[in-house]
């Protein structure tokens, strides 16, 4: 069977992180970046159309005024008096020239510096004029066919009026009677009007506007040069059915919004000129700071969930060699415990699972070390108690000649003493974990403290029991002797002290029965005595086996240690021994036993 391959979370969240974060983000970034482009170029477009726009219609309203300030001069008196003078009336021509000059056209003048002259030329050759009357009537030669059908007002062209490009305006004068044409009015206009209406919009930084009469000639340019000249510009396409309208050109490497205005009341066409770049230079600069700190703000969340992922997976993947190892056996391992997340949390739980382990195996292993090493020191006491029962019967036989031969001499301590001993060594045959009365135990023990006082006259003894107990608490068969041999031995005869008091009382507890073997000889020093009893709380079998307390293997006692083992390994916990007292006045050893009844 084929082993499917599975995707690694590092490779899972880099799929996730493509397909759902950067192909969305891409697929929209580009989708809004061309639709901002779009939108950039069409308000830019806009907003140029509505500035050039605005231009066109103060040129308008300034032709308007110029219309509306000459009217008046059409239909005055004077006006039509002068257009009907007789050429050759020279004083009635001059006369009425002067007055016009001197009155009228004062009127138009004032306050209006764009105007330069104005002059009325009539049909008969006669002039008023507010600059020069030969030039005035040069300009009726000039400007009377310019009008043509039921045309009454033109702006005709510019013109050079004493080193002055002037704008040249006419306007037929008909008679009030005849309705026909009897003159023209001539009005002459300084740029610096439509100058000044041009240039007061600023397109960009590089961009400009200029005009271009019907005739196709540059009324207006900030190039001055071109000014009366036949437009040339290759990229300007109108015709009459387009009065208006934009293109984007690029004309020598440069983008160029190029815009067209037609005027229906000037027939002029307001033409700019702009670099692209210029127009929405600022809201290309700040799609473009978009866009770069977009790109960069996901690159950088794309590093950080990507750095973070790859440090999760590592993570992860450190824990699971850990945990290999540990399946292998080596349950030493421990992983990292710095982090606070949910990864630290993990590798603690994994630590205190591996020292739980092992801690485990090492209480099993030492558990079943300590059930051997019991077993062996079951085995090795009774062996000593076998090795004590050399030939009990003839022991028996040798002990009742003596105790015959005794009665016979009338010698009756010895008989006591053969006969004790006699029921020493027939107790001591039993098994050493068989389970006795402690009613056995004492008469066992009281015939061995009877030999003693027979060898120590000054030794008193003492026994406090109530007999309901005895029958009722368990105990191990010779398990009281060794520690009253403990305390003739250690208490008395190493400090080379006679005995003289050896005490056993009883009591009910709540934990069992406390039996106490007390002795007034030397005890032991508290470290040692802390040493021992924090071996019987904890029944360490590896504690100190050449105490000088435990002798545990010699032929002169079963020991301390081997009497508590003995104990708990047939009563468990808490039976078992405690030393009490010791000190300089002498020694208590309390025994905790088990009533048979006790639960």
């Amino acid at each position: 069977m084929i082993k499917q391959k599975v995707l690694t979370i590092n490779a899972k969240l880099v799929c996730i992180i493509l397909f759902f974060l950067c192909v969305p983000l891409l697929a929209f970034g580009t989708l809004w970046y061309t639709s901002s482009t779009e939108s950039i170029e069409k308000n830019a477009i806009g907003y140029s159309e509505q500035l050039v726009r605005q231009i066109n219609e103060q040129l308008d309203s300034y032709f308007e005024d110029l219309q509306r300030v000459t009217y008046p001069l059409l239909l005055h008196p004077q006006i039509q008096t002068f257009m009907k003078l007789d050429p050759n009336d020279q004083y009635e021509r001059f006369a009425i020239s002067k007055k016009i000059s001197d009155e009228l056209f004062p009127t138009i003048l004032f306050g209006r510096p764009d105007i330069y002259g104005v002059s009325i030329v009539t049909k008969g050759g006669t002039v008023a004029s507010s600059y020069n009357a030969i030039a005035a009537q040069a300009s009726y030669d000039l400007y009377k066919d310019a009008l043509t059908g039921e045309q009454n007002y033109k702006i005709t062209g510019l013109s050079v009026i004493d080193t002055t490009t002037v704008l040249t305006i006419t306007r037929r004068f008909v008679d009030t009677l005849s309705y026909q044409s009897a003159g023209l009015l001539v009005l002459h206009l300084k740029m610096n009007e439509i100058i000044k209406i041009c240039e007061k919009i600023k397109l960009g930084q590089s961009g400009f506007v200029w005009i271009m009469d019907q005739d196709g000639k540059v009324v207006y340019h900030p190039d001055k040069e071109k000014w009366g000249k036949a437009v040339n510009e290759q990229n300007i396409r109108l015709t009459q059915e387009e009065p208006s309208g934009n293109s984007v050109v690029t004309i020598n490497g440069t983008k160029k919004l190029i815009l067209t205005e037609r005027s229906s009341l000037t027939k002029w066409t307001l033409i700019s000129e702009v670099p692209l770049n210029e127009l929405n230079g600022d809201l290309v600069r700040w799609r473009n700071v978009t866009v770069w700190v977009g790109l960069l703000l996901v690159s950088l969340a794309l590093f950080l969930v990507g750095g973070f992922s790859v440090y999760l997976t590592q993570s992860l993947s450190h824990l699971r060699r850990l945990m290999r190892r540990a399946e292998e056996g080596d349950l030493n391992v421990r992983a990292p415990e710095k982090r606070n997340d949910e990864i630290g949390g993990l590798n603690r739980s994994f630590n205190r699972m591996v020292g739980e382990i092992r801690r485990l195996i090492d209480e099993i292993q030492h558990s079943r070390q300590k059930e051997i090493e019991m077993e062996l020191r079951q085995r090795e006491s009774a062996l000593l108690v076998m090795q004590s029962q050399i030939n009990p019967h003839f022991l028996y036989n040798t002990l009742e000649i003596m105790n015959s031969y005794a009665i016979i001499e009338g010698v009756k301590p010895i008989s006591r003493m053969a006969t004790s001993l006699a029921d020493i060594f027939r107790y001591s045959i039993g098994h050493p974990q068989q389970t006795v009365t402690l009613k056995d135990e004492l008469r066992y023990i009281s015939t061995y403290l009877e030999i003693q006082q027979e060898r120590f006259k000054t030794l008193r003894v003492e026994l406090k029991f109530h007999d309901e107990d005895h029958l009722n608490v368990l105990a191990l068969r010779l398990m009281i002797q060794p520690l009253v041999e403990n305390a003739f031995k250690h208490g008395y005869e190493r400090h080379r002290i006679k005995p003289t008091y050896i005490g056993l009382t009883g009591e009910r507890s709540e934990d069992g029965y406390l039996l106490r073997i007390i002795d007034q000889g030397k005890g032991m020093d508290n470290m040692l005595r802390n040493e021992y009893n924090q071996a019987f709380n904890n029944n360490d079998v590896n504690f100190r086996r050449d105490s000088a307390v435990i002798t545990d293997g010699s032929s002169e006692s079963i020991g301390l240690w081997n009497v508590h083992q003995r104990i708990r390994l047939s009563f468990g916990s808490p039976f078992g021994l405690y030393i009490a007292k010791s000190d300089e006045t002498g020694t208590v050893v309390e025994l905790m036993l088990k009533y048979a009844t006790h639960k």
